[in-house]
Order: C-alpha cells, then structure tokens, then sequence
C-alpha cells in the first residue's frame, strides 16, 4: 500500500513537474529549487529550540516509563522468586496481576507515544508555518518555479547549486532575531 502511495507521488511529481518544465521551457525560463526541511529544523535556532523543548519532554516520558518498567520486572523477579513457596491459586493470582502490570505498562507507553506526537505536532506547526512564508518569499524573491523538498520520493540526485538549504537557515534565523520575543516574524506570500 505504501509502496503504491509512493508510486502514485512520484508519477504525479513527473507529471507537474514535465507540465512545469514544458510551460516555462518555452521561455527559456524554468528556475528550480531544492530544500531539505529536516536540515533546516535541525540547524536554524527556533528548530533547536523546539527539539530541545521536545527532548526533555521524551526524557520525562521515557523516565516514567522507565520506572513501571523496573517496577514490572521487580514484581516478576520477586515473583519467581517465591513461585516455589505458593500455592497454585497465589501462583495464578500473581501471573494475573503480572499480566495486567503489563497491560497497564502497554497502555502507558501508548499514550506517551501519543502524548509525543501531539506535542510535536503543536510545537513544529508554527515553526513550519513561517518557514513555508520564508520558503514563498526567498522563491518570489529569487524567481523560482519550484521549490522541491530533497527528501521527496524519486529524488534521487541534487546539484548542491540548486539547493537553498542554507539560505532559507539564515533567512529564518533573521528573521526570528529581528522579531520580539525571539519568534519568527511571520511574513506574507
């Protein structure tokens, strides 16, 4: 399914893209570009702001979990421990309760999954949200035709001269420093 949904992306990519091409072509005039949005996340200083932000939450999350873990494995440990002194019924009361740590432990860890995603989700939005106006400008700017994110499906080689990684950074990073607050101005198409 995947593979199909990857598929379909590349073909509709290669078909805008001839479209594109042919129709600026004409004019001697197609301009594109390349971004790599991880790169741009993880270097400019609102992205190490906002994975900092999201790092110690994990680490709280990870270190609660951590703990029912241990506790988990002590309940086990001190279980078969005293597994010969019991009586079946204790023996299968313990595995109960042992299956239902367990149970408590899965559903702990789902909902701290959930909790990351959420929070992740909140976090990049506005970040993402600037950069595409930052993105809309610097392609205005520049006369772009488009602008290709460089982890895209069928994106198999990149001229380091088309991509606008590092610029789109460094326009951010001012931005942001220009802005009060230390945020990201947000700026029109």
């Amino acid at each position: 399914m995947r593979f199909f949904a990857l598929l379909m992306g590349a073909l509709l990519f290669a078909v805008s893209f001839g479209a594109v091409c042919e129709t600026q072509a004409a004019d001697g005039q197609a301009k594109i570009a390349v971004i790599n949005m991880r790169k741009v996340v993880r270097q400019s200083k609102a992205g190490q702001k906002a994975t900092e932000e999201l790092n110690r939450k994990f680490e709280t999350l990870q270190r609660t979990l951590q703990t029912k873990q241990d506790a988990i494995k002590a309940f086990k440990d001190d279980a078969e421990k005293k597994a010969p002194l019991m009586s079946e019924e204790a023996k299968a009361d313990k595995e109960r309760e042992y299956r239902k740590l367990l149970r408590e432990f899965k559903e702990q860890s789902d909902d701290a999954q959930f909790e990351m995603r959420q929070a992740e989700a909140k976090i990049m939005e506005p970040i993402l949200k600037v950069l595409e106006n930052i993105i809309n400008r610097i392609g205005e700017t520049n006369g772009y035709t488009m602008i290709l994110e460089h982890d895209m499906p069928g994106m198999y080689y990149v001229a380091p001269t088309v991509d606008i990684t590092d610029a789109v950074i460094k326009a951010y990073d001012e931005d942001a420093s220009k802005s009060s607050g230390g945020a990201p101005a947000r700026s029109g198409k």
